[in-house]
């Protein structure tokens, strides 16, 4: 255990990291100690130990490793590695909290081990995606908890929840390389061939789908380590089972959906704008179409999905405007609030599109703060899961 604190010191700065986590004990190891602790603190601790990430890019679980081995070291753990995974994965000082372990409907706060582990493990294995997909004109924006809640967000399994999916926009040159795309998607490790082949199944009537609508995408659910479990994961006895939500559209498509063809976001002459996009899922819709300004007030849409073979269709906003506010949809707020392309199309890059979109939104931003100058309006804001953000995230999001 020594020798590997050694070597994680020899390969990165973990020092804040450490100084951090040893603030993090001395609060939780106090039994008196009923509040959760500080939001900032964790927040600090992702933050850092999103920075010590930047050491170890494609060696993800070598990070895990080596942050076990400082938890290890500051909390005076010895044992066999399996033992102190568990125990630091599982964090039972952390169960008396509600953040932790909700008594009801809330959601429940990764343990801090937990969260770097399952953040490693996503981006390990969206890597792997990207190698795979190298040799096709693909490009892909990662959304989601394992964006703006990386290290502190990223939850596994429990009795009582399931784990983070990890959301993927994964831009094509053309749908018509999707076929391509589900047989370079074998090679990675992790994902289950049923989920591969129930995708392959449903391509004839997306094809359809196609024919009947201007714009129409595709989502799918992957799963990853299931129904083979991950080796060590397996050997702590920690399930390791996630879902990739990927969303597929083509470069016409994301145009689209990033308002590529309007240089200024703003109403049409009947004082309002909407933009919807046909979305062919696997899974029905198990909640409303919810969206949210830049001040925070949600806006409700019924989503009415339809029937189809091998799934559901639904037109989903893109976004909206209404009563002068702006109103981001689900698929935009995949690129909001990080705008992380973690990997580009070669025949054209997704950069400056993505930063263009960004440049409107600000614009956008600016008007309804004319319009209201005494209300808070902010990027994050308008992100349908802001709550969730780490608060790291929350701040980048607003630097203007």
């Amino acid at each position: 255990m020594r020798d590997e604190a050694a070597a994680a010191k020899a390969k990165a700065d973990w020092r804040r990291v450490q100084e951090l986590y040893r603030q993090f004990k001395q609060i939780i190891d106090d039994p008196e100690q009923t509040n959760e602790p500080p939001l900032h603190l964790m927040g600090s601790l992702a933050e850092s130990l999103g920075r010590v990430l930047a050491y170890y890019d494609g060696v993800e679980l070598d990070f895990v490793r080596h942050f076990l081995a400082i938890c290890s070291e500051i909390e005076n753990a010895g044992g066999a590695e399996v033992e102190r995974f568990r125990r630091f994965y599982r964090d039972d000082r952390l169960e008396r909290l509600d953040a932790y372990n909700p008594r009801g409907a809330g959601r429940r706060r990764p343990k801090p081990f937990e969260a770097v582990v399952e953040t490693c493990r996503r981006l390990r294995d969206l890597n792997e995606v990207r190698d795979a997909l190298s040799s096709l004109p693909t490009g892909g924006i990662l959304g989601g908890s394992v964006s703006y809640g990386r290290f502190f967000n990223t939850c596994g399994v429990t009795t009582s929840s399931k784990s983070s999916d990890t959301d993927l926009l994964l831009v094509l040159a053309d749908y018509g390389d999707l076929r391509k795309v589900i047989d370079a998607l074998t090679k990675v490790p992790g994902l289950a061939t049923t989920s591969l082949d129930s995708l392959r199944q449903r391509l004839p009537t997306f094809e359809l789908l196609r024919k009947s609508r201007e714009h129409c995408i595709l989502s799918h659910k992957l799963k990853f380590w299931d129904p083979e479990p991950e080796c060590f994961l397996s050997r702590c006895q920690i399930p390791s089972h996630y879902l990739l939500s990927l969303h597929v559209v083509s470069q016409i498509d994301f145009d689209f959906i990033i308002l590529k063809d309007m240089p200024v976001l703003e109403e049409d002459n009947s004082g309002s704008f909407a933009r919807y996009v046909a979305d062919y899922r696997d899974t029905e819709p198990t909640r409303k179409d919810n969206q949210r300004s830049f001040s925070g007030i949600d806006f409700t849409m019924e989503l009415k999905p339809c029937s189809v073979e091998d799934g559901f269709v639904s037109e989903v906003a893109v976004c909206h405007i209404s009563g002068g506010r702006f109103y981001p949809g689900l698929h935009q707020n995949l690129i909001l609030p990080q705008f992380e392309i973690r990997w580009d199309l070669p025949s054209r890059k997704l950069y400056l599109p993505v930063l263009a979109f960004r440049w409107k939104i600000l614009e956008r931003l600016h008007e309804e703060r004319r319009l209201r100058p005494f209300e808070i309006q902010t990027i994050s804001l308008s992100h349908t899961r802001s709550a969730l953000f780490a608060p790291h995230i929350t701040l980048r999001a607003d630097r203007e």
